[in-house]
C-alpha cells in the first residue's frame, strides 16, 4: 500500500510539474491532485525539490529504457541513429519535468540539476558513440575518433532540441531529421 501511495504522489507531481513547471507547483497542489493531505507527501518526500528529483529520475529512466528498446529493434547503424533521435525527441516531449530540469535556468540552483544534466548528456554521448562504433565495425561508417564525433553530434542535437521539441510537429521533425541524417551520413559514411 505505501508503494501505491508513493506512486500516486509521483503521478500527481508529474502531471502538475509538466503542466505548470517546478516554480508554480506547490506541495499543496500535488496533495490536492493526489487526493491526500500535504502531510502524506512529507512522509515520502522531504521537500518539493526531493519530489521533483524523484519525478525527473523516473522520467530519465523511462527515456533511457524507451531509447534502448527502440535502438535494439533496428538492423543497421543508420537506422539505429535515426530511431535514436526520433525516439529521444518524441519521448522528451512527453517528459516535461525532465526536459525542464535540462533547460530551465531557474532550476540551476537546485543541487541535483547539474548532476542530472551531466548524466543525461554523458548517456547521450555514450549511446551515439556505441552506434558509431557499431557502424565502424560493420563497415558502414568511417570515423577516426568516435568519442569526439559522438560528442559533436550530441552537442548539435542539443542545439536543435528546442526548435524540434517546441516549434515542430512529428512530420517536420522527421523531415528535418532526414536532412540532418543525409548530411551526417555523407560526413561519416564510407
Amino acid at each position: 500500500m505505501p508503494e501505491d501511495t508513493r506512486a500516486q504522489i509521483l503521478r500527481a507531481a508529474k502531471t502538475l510539474f509538466g503542466r505548470y513547471g517546478f516554480r508554480k507547483t506547490s506541495l499543496a497542489d500535488v496533495a490536492g491532485e493526489a487526493r491526500m493531505g500535504k502531510s502524506s507527501i512529507y512522509y515520502y518526500f522531504t521537500s518539493k525539490e526531493d519530489l521533483f528529483r524523484a519525478v525527473v529520475d523516473a522520467e530519465f529512466k523511462t527515456l533511457s529504457a524507451r531509447v534502448r528498446d527502440a535502438i535494439a529493434s533496428e538492423s543497421s547503424p543508420e537506422a539505429s541513429f535515426r530511431t535514436y533521435v526520433l525516439t529521444r525527441m518524441r519521448v522528451a516531449r512527453e517528459l516535461a519535468s525532465a526536459y525542464a530540469a535540462l533547460h530551465d535556468d531557474y532550476l540551476v540552483g537546485l543541487p541535483f540539476v547539474e548532476e542530472v544534466r551531466h548524466r543525461a548528456f554523458q548517456e547521450e554521448v555514450q549511446t551515439i558513440e556505441a552506434i558509431l562504433e557499431d557502424g565502424i565495425r560493420g563497415g558502414a561508417f568511417e570515423v577516426a575518433n568516435p568519442g569526439l564525433t559522438a560528442y559533436a553530434i550530441a552537442v548539435s542535437l542539443k542545439g536543435l532540441e528546442y526548435p524540434w521539441l517546441v516549434d515542430s510537429d512529428d512530420a517536420k521533425l522527421e523531415s528535418d531529421l532526414d536532412l540532418l541524417l543525409k548530411l551526417l551520413m555523407k560526413a561519416i559514411g564510407k
